[in-house]
């Protein structure tokens, strides 16, 4: 399979794979000795959804100057954000996980895959469906982005979907791409969201 070939899959695999994502991501919010269910989860869905084409998201990744390039663009574009929050009012809850992050270390990188493993894998079923890349990759961003609704909300419905779009969803964008120009390559975009998190929580604790 070359590194631009769509993964396919059909409706009633696809329909169990996204059962299976949100069944994790309800055991990664709602009880904390789950932190591995959207990895579990995730895992299993794209065995379901993909089969065995699923490797060819594993591949090595190229580009490997994109890791770097997306952690520092989503730093200049959260601040720039963060500034315009501020000037205009918002008052936005940060990560939850701020503060903990020798308690959840070695956690991160499997609660990370299986974020990934969300984001792409809406990412290929919209794909294998027959939507255009760009259609796919906003539908990713936005379903990523909404589903952290929980995790951000501030009391405000308003405040915390703008919170969770131009953050979140923003973040998503970069990732996908990495993914996409690193030659399809779950690696890269994991490494870049495991970077941009570990600095994050870093600064944050």
């Amino acid at each position: 399979m070359e590194t631009n070939e769509t993964l396919h899959s059909t409706n009633s695999r696809l329909f169990g794979g996204a059962l299976l994502l949100l069944l994790g991501f309800y055991g990664l919010m709602s009880f904390s000795w789950a932190w591995w269910g959207l990895f579990i989860g995730g895992a299993l869905a794209w065995i379901l959804a993909f089969g065995s084409s699923s490797k060819q998201a594993f591949k090595a990744p190229r580009k490997l100057w994109l890791i770097p390039a997306a952690v520092i663009s989503y730093f200049v574009i959260g601040i720039l954000i963060g500034l315009l929050s501020q000037a205009l009012g918002f008052n936005w809850v940060a990560n939850p996980a701020s503060g903990n992050l020798g308690a959840i270390i070695f956690m991160i990188p499997f609660m990370l895959m299986g974020e990934e493993l969300l984001g792409i894998g809406v990412l290929e079923g919209g794909l294998s469906k027959g939507l255009s890349l760009t259609a796919s990759t906003l539908v990713s961003a936005v379903v990523f982005g909404l589903l952290h609704i929980p995790a951000y909300w501030d009391g405000s419905f308003f405040s915390t979907l703008l919170h969770v779009l131009l953050l979140q969803s923003v973040a998503r964008l970069i990732l996908n791409l990495v993914y996409l120009k690193s030659g399809r390559s779950i690696w890269a975009s994991w490494i870049a969201h495991l970077l941009i998190d570990l600095i994050a929580l870093s600064i944050g604790s």
